[in-house]
């Protein structure tokens, strides 16, 4: 199986996520899988990768000598430059199906699927507003109804009745996006409090996520400041990533919390990677994910997956998680004042802290695990 991402791990996001996830899954179930994925702006293509992968991992990077060669037509090389990368690497692995990873991945899989006899092709969304953009509503009509991939695989109900509202319901499938159990030791927490330089004796909320506004990263640092955090210890962890993102917007987060006389107790970390994750959320006792808007929120399961209590939002593809009240704290968006009562009423409560995050681990165990994602998954591609 090959996994046609436009982002892949190190960088932080869901799609990134997913991806992440599914390649790795279908490796343990005894799948070989390729991914192919873009090579980040800032790394070597060069360099060999510090990680060890059971799958294999191919990024591309020689479509830009296409790009920037005054010799080609620049628009005919955004449409087709990465056509000889993919032909060339996908001609030697000889998958039997293919998963593209967003809307622009798809424009690529469909051609490769009409190219390839006997290939079958499903289709993953992760983009939360495309039809608002320029041409919006059109560029979901060719993908999802035009294009017709064999499947389409919905992490949540919201992009299950998105795809139906575009495509062809009957080809589209909804399993719920899982996560896998982290394995954290008290040494991994004590090196990640070391690495932000907290105490013993801080109470530390993070937040992890792309800088983009929907987030709900400014309301959080109003909340927090709210907290008096410099008198109770109070600490604030926000580790993303300005991929697809805005690196405006983790700008005006850094002035807010300085504007608001509380940028020592905050820290911002862009070099997070994936992986590390739920090392970061063990150095925490508390989640929070205030975001104006989810797909389904993979940090809310990442949080909850990591046995730490989560305060979050009242919003669709959120609400599609906290099915139960006991799971998890939630406001209303935007909210400030109620998301600063949460986190006090979290951080004043130790044993409300172990409830909550007991009762979330074994919600994501039941209904968000990661081999109930991955087995769905495989017999739908095999049941093309």
């Amino acid at each position: 199986m090959a996994i046609l991402t436009s982002s892949f791990d190190p960088v932080i996001g869901g799609a990134e996520t997913y991806a992440l996830n599914l390649a790795e899954g279908l490796t343990a179930s005894g799948h070989q899988v390729l991914v192919l994925t873009d090579t980040p702006r800032d790394m070597d293509a060069a360099a060999a990768d510090p990680r060890p992968r059971p799958y294999e991992l191919t990024r591309l990077v020689l479509y830009r000598d296409r790009l920037f060669d005054r010799q080609k037509l620049l628009w005919e090389e955004m449409a087709f430059s990465l056509a000889a990368e993919l032909k060339a690497r996908l001609d030697a692995f000889r998958p039997e199906a293919l998963v593209s990873n967003s809307l622009d991945a798809a424009f690529q899989a469909a051609m490769i699927r009409r190219s390839t006899p006997g290939l079958a092709w499903a289709a993953a969304f992760h983009e939360h507003a495309p039809q608002d953009e320029p041409f919006g509503t059109g560029r979901m009509a060719v993908v999802y109804g035009d294009l017709r991939p064999d499947a389409v695989l919905a992490g949540s109900q919201f992009y299950a009745e998105r795809a139906r509202r575009y495509g062809q319901s009957e080809r589209v499938h909804l399993i719920h996006h899982g996560v896998p159990t982290p394995q954290v030791d008290a040494r991994t927490t004590a090196e990640w409090r070391a690495r932000y330089q907290l105490s013993d004796r801080d109470l530390v909320i993070a937040c992890v996520g792309r800088f983009k506004a929907r987030k709900g990263m400014t309301e959080l640092i109003k909340a927090f400041a709210s907290l008096a955090p410099r008198d109770r210890r109070l600490r604030l962890l926000i580790a993303g990533s300005v991929s697809s993102a805005s690196q405006e917007y983790a700008d005006r987060l850094r002035s807010l919390a300085a504007e608001l006389d509380c940028a020592e107790l905050i820290s911002f970390d862009e070099t997070v990677v994936a992986e590390q994750v739920p090392a970061l959320f063990s150095a925490a006792d508390l989640v929070a994910q205030p975001s104006h808007e989810e797909g389904l929120g993979l940090a809310v399961l990442e949080g909850m997956a990591a046995r730490r209590p989560v305060v979050t939002t009242r919003v669709n593809g959120i609400n599609e998680i906290v099915t139960r009240d006991d799971v998890a704290l939630q406001v209303e968006a935007r909210d400030v004042k109620a998301l600063a009562a949460a986190l006090n009423r979290m951080l004043t409560d130790p044993c409300l802290r172990q409830r909550y995050a007991e009762a979330g681990y074994a919600h994501v165990q039941e209904n968000f695990s990661l081999p109930v994602m991955v087995r769905r998954t495989a017999e739908v591609l095999a049941g093309l």
